[in-house]
C-alpha cells in the first residue's frame, strides 16, 4: 500500500474509531444508526486500503450492531464493554498495519473469539444464508404473485414471522459503501486484464458491469433515517 493511501486509511479509520469511542462512552443506549454507520465506515476504509485483517474485526463489530438492531442480541453493559474493547483493538491494529506481526494476528483472533462467545450460534446461522440470486425471478417467471400467494405474503408480514418479506434494498450497497465496494474490484479487474490466462478469473466485462452497477448505487441516496 502506498504511503499516501496508508496515511488516508489511518486518518479516516482513526476518525471513525474516535467517534465510536465517544459514542460508547456516553451514558444510555448508543444510537444504533450512528453505531452502524461508524462501524461500517471503519470496515469500508480498511477494505479500500487492502487491510483485510483489520476489516475482519471491524466487520464483526458491524455484524454485532446489526444483531442488536434486529433484536437477535440484547444491548447490555457486557456488549458495551466488548464493543469498547473491540474499538481499542482496532485502534492498535490500524496503527500497526505497516509493521504487522504475530502479536497483531493474535489480537485479531482474540477480538473475533470474544464476539463468538457472545453469539455462539452465529456461525451456524451464516450457513443458512440464502443465495441472493434465489430472491429474483428468472426470465421464465412467474413474475406476478397469485392472489393466494399475495395473501400469504401479506399475512406473514402482518404476523411478523421469520418468513416475512425482506426489503431487497437492505441487501444492496448504497452511497459511500457502494463506491468503496467498486474501488475494491480494481485489483480483480487488473488481474483479469493482464493476469495469467491460465488462471481462473471472471471475464473483465463482467467485473466492469459490476463496477458500474455499484457506481449507480453509490449515486443513489442513502437510506433515510427513521
Amino acid at each position: 500500500m502506498s504511503d499516501r493511501l496508508n496515511a488516508y486509511f489511518a486518518s479516516e479509520a482513526a476518525e471513525y474509531l474516535d467517534q465510536l469511542e465517544r459514542l460508547l462512552a456516553a451514558p444510555g443506549v448508543p444510537d444504533p444508526d450512528q453505531f452502524l454507520r461508524l462501524s461500517t465506515g471503519v470496515r469500508g476504509s480498511a477494505q479500500m486500503a487492502g487491510a483485510t485483517t483489520v476489516a475482519s474485526v471491524a466487520e464483526r463489530l458491524e455484524d454485532a450492531v446489526r444483531s442488536i438492531i434486529s433484536s437477535n442480541i440484547a444491548w447490555s453493559e457486557e456488549i458495551r464493554e466488548l464493543s469498547r474493547q473491540t474499538v481499542d483493538d482496532l485502534k492498535l491494529l490500524v496503527r500497526a498495519f505497516n509493521r504487522w506481526g504475530h502479536s497483531e494476528e493474535h489480537r485479531v483472533r482474540e477480538a473475533l473469539q470474544r464476539w463468538e462467545e457472545v453469539e455462539p450460534d452465529r456461525a451456524a446461522a451464516l450457513d443458512e444464508v440464502v443465495p441472493i440470486q434465489s430472491l429474483f425471478h428468472d426470465d421464465e417467471g412467474p413474475h406476478v404473485l397469485s392472489a393466494e400467494e399475495e395473501g400469504s405474503a401479506a399475512g406473514r408480514m402482518e404476523g411478523g414471522s421469520a418468513d416475512a418479506v425482506v426489503d431487497i434494498g437492505t441487501l444492496l450497497f448504497r452511497g459511500e459503501a457502494a463506491l468503496r465496494e467498486a474501488l475494491s474490484l480494481r485489483a480483480e479487474l487488473e488481474e483479469a486484464i493482464v493476469g495469467d490466462a491460465a488462471e481462473e478469473t471472471r471475464p473483465p466485462l463482467e467485473i466492469v458491469a459490476e463496477v458500474f452497477d455499484l457506481i449507480e448505487l453509490g449515486l443513489s441516496p442513502e437510506r433515510p433515517e427513521v
